[in-house]
């Protein structure tokens, strides 16, 4: 395998876009540069890089120390667990690849800790394969997402929702509208407005009830998160956003971003004034609305919470792995 430098790998960026469209089970769009580099600057970026290349794929790593555990290596995204270190079309022999440099004194390690592994695949069982015979390994905790189908269009995926649903979206498009909301799509930005629309989106997330009682993206970390993921988005025109308005003041937004064809959702929030409105629920249906025209396929919702299975059919589902040297 080749050590890469995190400059090599941005060069190699087409590439390892194409790594994971091939990886089948993993989180695509947590696994992707758009997230795991961002994740690693905002998060840990005291953290080296440990970063492999080979015919097969990537390999994406850092390393720390902790005096209780010693040296380990995790994933560039650890936070919430979703990002598969591994991506490539055969990716069970980058793992027998990257299982024989680990047992070799050129990886200093104690303790591995491996995060995006869909459970009951070849992935999963080529790890416990060549990890198992000679170290320990323990199986963390699940990570689970919900995922709605736009396959058929707009009204295909409504005719999945409840009728409950579909009632309640339709009384919130009556008040939006007697307040005279209006939504704006925003699908391309030019190389300067980046900026100028986080600020807007952190002018709404303000004024929300997650930055009054302070948590959102408000959050340092995850203020710097996003604020290096939205322009990657950008570049290449894979950044979606809605925000909804009244009059002259952005009243609420969702913002996600594409990858193969799936939307994955990131940040949604409202001006608490306007919480009788179910902001929330219109600029969704807005967001899903454009997509559909779009031709894309699926919403990601992300991470499982009781309001998103109103919105979607399906769920992702990943591990984490330990492994002790």
């Amino acid at each position: 395998m080749e050590s890469i430098t995190i400059y090599q790998l941005r060069n190699r960026a087409d590439a390892h876009y194409e790594a994971v469209v091939r990886t089948e089970g993993i989180d695509r769009f947590c696994s992707s540069l758009d997230w795991i580099l961002p994740a690693h600057e905002a998060f840990i970026p005291d953290h080296p890089l440990h970063l492999r290349a080979a015919a097969e794929g990537f390999v994406s790593l850092a390393r720390g120390f902790n005096p209780r555990i010693g040296r380990y290596l995790q994933p560039l995204e650890a936070s919430w667990c979703l990002a598969s270190p591994f991506v490539g079309a055969n990716i069970e022999a980058l793992i027998e690849a990257f299982a024989e440099e680990c047992d070799t004194r050129l990886v200093d390690w104690d303790l591995l800790y491996l995060s995006g592994i869909p459970p009951d695949t070849p992935v999963f069982r080529q790890i416990v394969r060549e990890f198992g015979i000679r170290h320990r390994i323990g199986l963390g905790h699940r990570t689970r997402r919900y995922v709605a189908s736009l396959d058929g269009g707009l009204d295909a995926w409504m005719s999945r929702r409840s009728s409950k649903f579909r009632s309640n979206l339709r009384r919130s498009m009556r008040l939006a509208d007697d307040e005279g909301m209006t939504f704006e799509w925003i699908d391309r930005l030019g190389p300067n407005d980046g900026g100028e629309l986080y600020d807007r989106i952190l002018e709404v997330e303000e004024r929300s009830w997650k930055g009054k009682s302070g948590t959102g993206i408000l959050d340092g970390g995850m203020n710097t998160f996003y604020r290096i993921m939205l322009p990657r988005l950008a570049r290449r025109d894979a950044l979606r956003v809605v925000v909804a308005r009244r009059d002259e003041r952005d009243v609420a937004f969702v913002f996600g971003g594409l990858f193969g064809g799936a939307y994955r959702g990131l940040q949604l929030s409202y001006d608490d004034d306007f919480g009788r409105v179910s902001l929330g629920n219109l600029v969704q249906w807005e967001m899903i609305r454009r997509l559909c025209d779009e031709g894309v396929h699926s919403y990601d919702l992300g991470s499982e919470l009781e309001y998103k299975a109103r919105w979607a059919e399906d769920r992702l589902e990943t591990v984490t792995l330990w492994i002790w040297r």
